[in-house]
């Protein structure tokens, strides 16, 4: 590749004659002052939450403030003038995709996986106005049904923390989704995530036009949009919409702040506004810390360039982090402590590159640096190039010479050896298949995609680091593409999520997937850019850079939408709304719920508590007082069962036993425990996503969700 894709010459892009103004502004600045309003409604959930006023008459005026007085400053992030063609197209994709994944949407409220639990979290907090979640543990006996080892009120995604229940997940997404409810209730909060998509998509296209160009724009966020992931958590209550919102619009504010350096106190305020956006992310994703920690490299490579930004940048990552990791602890403690042994590692790493770059910066500012020879060599940029070349070439090999594992003895290690031996696999659980992840972008975006982006990624490295050495202008891209191409780096050499599809590909969609299809664009825009030339010694005519380009389009385009296309029109998980109306609708005052078997366990307690009402508790058998299926499990759990219920009973409650399959039938398991007439309350016939490991999904399974109950003998 003879010359470095132009991705900071937004300029070279203008048209001959004057561009609106409001093309500028819709495309570059409308999505910033959107994710500005977004990160504010998270901020401010938190004290709200904590203080039980989470409730339209006080949250919502509150959070239309905190929106205005976000979006103020955010409205003075300067435009980069586009065409109206390049606004409207980037406009419409975004308003497409959203649509689309409105229209599609997910059911996902009886709980299976983590949209299910983030979609009860924010039920609960439309509903009760608070944290935690009330087990109304008088109804189930007081404290002596907790002491009982055979009761539990935990279930997956929802922590038993003293005589409270504790939701999972960080508060930003499901405080954002509740006001969806508010606003139309169950179907107003499953549609959220489908209208935070559409300021996500924007947000992107916004970002492509500071980094590639305005008329690269359409392209970008078309090719984002497209992609399979980006579509599933789109129409699930996910938390990587509004993560990849405001992460992509702190991009951009990003560069904006690079670009000013010409004028400090723009540099400093967008630095500072950069920086907040960053740490923002940090009320709806754990992770962010990995961007934050990459971040403070950038930091001090500014600092000792003497841009006007760092200081601020540093100041507004430092208190909106600050603020995410008090929420995080105040709320989701438990969370934290399961996720430890990723967490405390990540922590770690920030605390070391925190040190590194305070170093490094002495060293700068004392000029040691700048006497050391092979810091200031011309061939330090080819050769770090060449590292970065070799590094992506030995990640998208690993499959050839490497097999990941982690502990058998993990719980996802069972999930996934139970996976294996559903699919034919030899049986080894403790696989991650992390080695494939190269492979996993290729099944979305396509092998061009993936190469072109990886060219460009070791392009743009070379052609950085002459900058960092003071020897060039920086590019106003600088600090994001370090954060993006180390952040991604990471994720693929370590995804860190249970290896199933497309589950585990949402691990892409907050920055990995935009980084990758930027950095392809960026490759197309340098190709039309500098190779017409050599196209029409083969092609002649004057229309060389349209058929580079049209066959850029077809590149990034075409793989994207044949990897979609099975699952464009599924629409996963119909009818749980329902059959949980139903459920609810079978219970009456007085009613304790007592689930008794797996899928009971693990679906339906928050269901029941959360959203019926229902005080609900688990009855569990550790597997040392008998295995599943044996008559020494049932009457452990037959004499569980019936103490638990002579508790409710002496509470002034009708213990109600719900069952809805595992080892036995649901109704099995009611009989075998002494309930004469099981009723089936609640059954639909749905489906939900695959859960492939080695091959691209390209369809859905059919699962039957369902509750029987029966009064306890």
């Amino acid at each position: 590749m003879p010359a470095a894709p132009r991705v900071d010459a937004a300029t070279a892009d203008r048209a001959v004659r004057p561009e609106p103004a409001w093309a500028g502004v819709l495309l570059t600045r409308v999505p910033v002052v959107l994710a500005a309003a977004v990160a504010a409604v998270t901020a401010v959930a938190v004290p709200l939450v904590l203080l039980d006023l989470w409730a339209p008459w006080t949250a919502l005026p509150v959070c239309l403030v905190a929106a205005v007085l976000a979006a103020r400053p955010a409205w003075a992030v300067p435009a980069v003038p586009a065409p109206a063609w390049a606004a409207l197209s980037s406009l419409a994709v975004a308003v497409a995709g959203g649509l689309w994944a409105g229209l599609t949407r997910a059911e996902h409220v009886v709980l299976r996986r983590d949209a299910g639990s983030q979609a009860l979290y924010a039920h609960h907090l439309a509903t009760h106005h608070g944290l935690p979640v009330d087990p109304s543990l008088a109804a189930l006996g007081g404290a002596q049904a907790l002491a009982d080892p055979n009761v539990t009120i935990a279930s997956p995604a929802f922590y038993e923390v003293g005589t409270d229940v504790v939701p999972q997940f960080l508060l930003g997404a499901p405080a954002l989704y509740s006001l969806g409810e508010w606003a139309g209730g169950w179907e107003g909060l499953l549609l959220a995530p489908a209208l935070v998509a559409v300021a996500a998509l924007l947000a992107v296209a916004g970002l492509a036009a500071r980094v590639v160009g305005p008329r690269w724009a359409p392209l970008a966020v078309a090719a984002f949009a497209l992609a399979q992931p980006v579509l599933h958590v789109n129409r699930s209550t996910y938390s990587e919409v509004p993560a990849l919102l405001v992460l992509a619009a702190a991009a951009s504010v990003l560069v904006a702040a690079t670009a000013a350096a010409g004028t400090p106190t723009l540099a400093a305020r967008l630095g500072g506004g950069a920086g907040l956006l960053l740490g923002a992310c940090g009320f709806v994703r754990i992770d962010f810390l990995r961007e934050v920690a990459l971040l403070l490299p950038v930091v001090a490579g500014l600092a000792a360039l003497r841009h006007p930004a760092a200081r601020a940048l540093l100041a507004g990552t430092a208190v909106s982090t600050l603020l995410a990791a008090a929420a995080a602890v105040a709320y989701s403690r438990p969370y934290l402590g399961t996720i430890a042994g990723s967490l405390l590692p990540l922590v770690a790493a920030l605390l070391a590159l925190a040190l590194a770059s305070w170093a490094g910066l002495r060293l700068a500012r004392t000029g040691r640096l700048a006497r050391t020879r092979w810091l200031t060599s011309p061939r330090l940029g080819p050769a770090l190039a060449a590292v970065l070349g070799l590094v992506l070439l030995g990640l998208a090999s690993r499959p050839l010479w490497l097999v990941v594992r982690q502990d058998p003895a993990d719980p996802g290690s069972r999930l996934v050896a139970g996976l294996q031996q559903a699919q034919g696999l030899p049986v080894d659980g403790g696989r991650t298949y992390a080695e494939h992840s190269v492979d996993w972008l290729s099944w979305y975006l396509g092998w061009p995609a993936v190469a072109a982006a990886g060219a460009a990624a070791v392009v743009l490295l070379a052609r950085l680091v002459p900058a960092l050495q003071g020897r060039a202008p920086l590019p106003a891209w600088a600090a994001p593409f370090v954060v993006a191409v180390g952040s991604t780096l990471l994720t693929l050499y370590r995804p860190g999520i249970t290896p199933d599809h497309p589950w585990a590909d949402r691990r892409f969609v907050p920055l990995v997937l935009p980084a990758v299809v930027l950095l392809a664009t960026a490759a197309v825009a340098w190709a039309v850019r500098t190779l017409p030339a050599a196209v029409s010694r083969v092609l002649p005519g004057r229309g060389a850079g349209t058929v580079l380009a049209a066959v850029g389009a077809v590149l990034l385009l075409v793989p994207a939408a044949l990897a979609t296309a099975p699952l464009a029109g599924q629409r996963t998980e119909r009818g749980q709304l329902a059959a949980v109306a139903e459920a609810c609708a079978s219970f009456r005052e007085g009613d304790v719920a007592l689930a008794v078997d797996p899928r009971s366990r693990n679906e339906w307690p928050q269901v029941l508590r959360g959203t019926c009402s229902v005080p609900t508790a688990s009855i569990v058998v550790p597997t040392a007082q008998g295995r599943p299926g044996t008559e020494e499990y049932l009457d452990v759990l037959r004499a569980a069962v019936q103490r638990q219920a002579q508790r409710v009973r002496d509470a002034g409650g009708r213990p109600v036993l719900v069952a809805a399959g595992g080892d036995l039938a649901a109704a099995d398991t009611l009989r075998a425990l002494g309930v004469q007439e099981p009723t089936t309350v609640a059954r639909v016939r749905t489906s939900e996503d695959e859960r492939v490991l080695v091959e691209r999904p390209d369809g859905g399974q059919a699962i039957t969700v369902e509750l029987v109950t029966g009064v306890a003998p």
